[in-house]
C-alpha cells in the first residue's frame, strides 16, 4: 500500500501461483460458488462440477447442429477415402455403431478437457483444437495424415509420431465412425476404426501401410495367425510331399462323423478356457466352413501352412495308417501342451506357445473347426477363432492369457489388467536414470537457447513426480496427462529393440513439432504443444522421468514449473520466440 498524503492511496497484491488462467477448465476448478467447502484434496484439472457444466453446454451445441451431422460424417469419410486411395487402401464405410461410440468418447473428452484414448478395442484417432474462431472440422483428418512426413516406408512399424497417419490408411480397416464435441471454443474429434489398425504383429505394417501410388491389388492380404511362432503340430519335414494332383477330401471322409467331432472339440476347448478364466466359445458354421476348406487344401497339398484368413488360426496334423482317426479332445490337448512353454511372468508373444495362447485367448468369442481325412494315412485339423488372438501390441497378452485358476468374469476386457500393471514396469538403474536426466536437460537447454529462453534447472521434486508418472503410464500402457498442474511433455516409443532412448533423442522428438507451429499466429496449436512447452520462456525448472516395460516400450515424462502453454492473450507471443532470438 502506498499513501503519500496527497489524497490517493494504492494497494497492490501479488498471488502465486497466478490465477485467471484461461486454459479450458481452470476457472471451473478454481472459482467455486459461495458456500463451497474448503478441501485438502489437490485441485484436479477438471472437477466434477465442470464436467456437469461442460456436458450441459454440449446439449445446446447439439441443438444448434454443431455436432456431427450427416454432412460432416460424409465429409469425414470422404476425406479418409481420398487419402486411402493414394495408398492402395479400399474405401471405408460409415458405421453407425462406431459413430455412437466415438461420439460418447468425444463428449467425455470435452467434459474432462483432456486428451486420452478410450479402452475400446477399435482403432482410435483423437484431435483437439482450441480457437475462438470457427475451425474447419476436416482439419482433423488433414492433421492425422500430415504425419506421413515422419513415416519411413523402408522401416515399417509403429511410431507414436505417425500412429494417426498409419491408422488412416491402414488397408485392412473397413469401417469408421466419428464423434465431435465442442463448447464453442474447444473442439474434440474422435475417429474409431474397425478392424483396428496399428497392429504390431510381424508383417502387419508392411502389408497395411503402403507407399503413395500403390494400387489396391498390391501386397496380397496375408495375416500372421495364431499359430505363428508356436509351431505346427507336425513338422513339415515329416510330411511327404505328393506329386499327385491336390486331393479334395469329402466332408465325412473315412467314415469320420464331423458333427460328433465338432461337439467333442468345442467341449474340450471350453474346458481348457474355463481353467484360464476365459468365457466359453460358440461354434460358428461360417467359420467352420472356412476351416474345413483350408483343412482340405492342406491335405491335398500335403503341407502345413497358415491361410490368409484374418481370423486366429490353429493347425494340427496326424500321420499313420490308412484308417487313422482323431478326437476333438486329442487335438485340443496337443495345442494346450504348449502351455508348458509359456511364462506368465513375461507377458507377450513367446516362441512355441501360439497354439495355446490362441486356444485360451479371452477376447475370442467364436470358433469354427474343420477336419480333412482322405483315408491315405494323414488327417489335418484347422480351427479358426474370432476375434483373432495373439495380437502382439503391448498389453494384449496380459489381458487375454490368464494363469490357470483365473476366474471367469463378465467384466469387459480392459486395455490393461491389474496383473499387467504389476509386471509392466521394469526398473532402470539409478545410474541410467541419472545419465538420461542429465542428457535430456542438456538438450532441452540447447534448444531453449536457440529461442531466447534461459536454461532450466533440474528439480529433484519434479523429477520424482515425473518418474512416478512415467512408471504409471507404462503400467497402464496409456498416454495421458497427469493433471498435476505442471507443464508436461510425454515421449513414447515401442519396438523390438530394448535399447534405452537417449535424452537427445527424446528432446529432438519434441522439438520436431516446431514444424507445426506458426509463429505469425502465436497461440496453442494442435501437434505443437511439446515444442512450445520445451522453449516456454517463463518456465524455470524441469523434472524428468523414464520408465520401460522391459520389452521395448519406453515412456519419458518431463514436468515444468511454471507451466507453459498458457492461453491467456499475449502469453504465447511473449514466451515462444522464433529461432535466433536473443536471451
Amino acid at each position: 500500500m502506498a499513501n503519500g498524503d496527497t489524497g490517493m492511496l494504492v494497494v497492490v497484491a501479488h498471488f502465486k501461483p497466478a490465477g485467471n488462467i484461461s486454459n479450458p477448465g481452470y476457472h471451473a476448478q478454481n472459482v467455486m460458488p459461495k458456500g463451497s467447502k474448503v478441501t485438502d484434496k489437490p485441485v484436479e484439472v477438471v472437477t466434477s462440477r465442470m464436467q456437469a457444466l461442460a456436458v450441459n453446454s454440449l446439449s445446446v451445441q447439439q441443438k444448434n447442429k454443431t455436432m456431427t451431422d450427416c454432412g460432416f460424417e460424409r465429409q469425414f469419410v470422404d476425406a479418409h477415402n481420398d487419402y486411402r486411395r493414394k495408398h492402395g487402401a479400399p474405401p471405408l464405410a460409415l458405421s453407425r455403431d462406431l459413430c455412437n461410440s466415438a461420439q460418447k468418447w468425444a463428449d467425455h473428452l470435452l467434459s474432462i478437457k483432456s486428451l486420452k484414448h478410450s479402452s475400446t478395442n477399435h482403432g482410435e484417432n483423437l484431435y483437439y483444437a482450441y480457437s475462438s474462431t470457427p475451425k474447419n472440422l476436416l482439419d482433423a483428418v488433414d492433421s492425422w495424415y500430415s504425419e506421413i512426413k515422419d513415416y519411413h516406408f523402408n522401416k515399417p512399424g509403429f511410431s507414436s509420431s505417425t500412429g494417426h497417419f498409419t491408422q488412416v490408411v491402414w488397408k485392412d480397416c473397413s469401417e469408421v465412425g466419428v464423434g465431435l464435441a465442442t463448447d464453442g471454443q474447444t473442439i474434440f474429434v474422435v475417429g474409431q476404426y474397425h478392424p483396428a489398425g496399428n497392429m504390431c504383429n510381424a508383417g502387419y505394417f508392411e502389408k497395411n501401410v503402403l507407399p503413395l501410388g500403390s494400387s489396391t491389388s498390391r501386397a496380397p492380404k496375408c495375416f500372421p495367425t495364431a499359430g505363428e511362432g508356436g509351431g505346427l503340430s507336425v513338422p513339415q519335414s515329416k510330411i511327404a510331399r505328393s506329386s499327385s494332383p491336390a486331393y479334395k477330401a469329402p466332408p465325412q471322409a473315412n467314415g469320420t462323423d464331423l458333427g460328433q467331432f465338432h461337439r467333442d472339440f468345442l467341449r474340450a476347448c471350453n474346458n481348457q478356457r474355463m481353467a484360464h478364466g476365459a468365457p466359453a466359445l460358440t461354434l460358428d458354421p461360417t467359420l467352420s466352413q472356412g476351416a474345413q476348406a483350408w483343412a482340405e487344401t492342406l491335405l491335398g497339398e500335403r503341407v502345413l501352412k497358415n491361410s490368409s484368413s484374418p481370423h486366429g488360426e490353429n493347425i494340427w496334423a496326424k500321420t499313420g495308417s490308412a484308417g487313422i482317426t482323431a478326437t476333438g479332445q486329442e487335438v485340443v490337448d496337443a495345442w494346450y501342451k504348449q502351455e508348458e512353454n509359456y511364462d506368465f511372468s513375461k507377458t507377450g508373444h513367446q516362441d512355441k506357445t501360439g497354439q495355446f495362447t490362441q486356444l485360451v485367448w479371452r477376447s475370442s468369442k467364436e470358433v469354427g473347426v474343420g477336419m480333412a481325412n482322405g483315408g491315405t494315412g494323414m488327417l489335418v485339423v484347422v480351427a479358426h477363432f474370432k476375434p483373432a488372438g495373439n495380437i502382439s501390441n503391448p498389453g494384449y497378452h496380459a489381458q487375454n492369457v490368464m494363469p490357470k485358476g483365473s476366474k471367469i468374469t463378465d467384466k469387459p476386457v480392459e486395455v490393461v489388467t491389474s496383473r499387467m500393471q504389476a509386471l509392466a514396469v521394469n526398473s532402470l538403474s539409478a545410474n541410467e536414470l541419472g545419465q538420461f536426466g542429465r542428457a535430456l536437460l542438456k538438450s532441452l537447454n540447447q534448444y531453449r537457447s536457440q529461442h531466447g529462453a534461459l536454461p532450466l534447472v533440474l528439480s529433484p521434486a519434479l523429477t520424482r513426480e515425473a518418474q512416478d508418472w512415467a512408471a504409471h503410464l507404462v503400467s497402464i500402457n496409456t498416454l495421458m496427462n497427469s493433471g498435476k498442474g505442471h507443464g508436461e511433455n510425454i515421449f513414447y516409443c515401442s519396438g523390438s529393440s530394448t535399447a534405452t532412448p537417449t535424452g537427445s533423442d527424446v528432446a529432438e522428438s519434441w522439438y520436431k513439432e516446431i514444424e507445426k507451429y506458426n509463429f505469425s499466429s502465436p497461440g496453442f496449436q494442435s501437434g505443437a504443444g511439446n515444442f512450445t512447452q520445451m522453449v516456454w520462456k517463463s518456465s524455470k525448472q524441469v523434472g524428468v522421468g523414464l520408465a520401460t516395460s522391459g520389452r521395448g516400450t519406453f515412456i519419458a515424462v518431463a514436468f515444468y514449473d511454471p507451466a507453459g502453454n498458457i492461453t491467456n492473450p499475449g502469453y504465447f507471443h511473449d514466451n515462444v520466440k522464433t529461432k535466433g532470438s536473443i536471451l
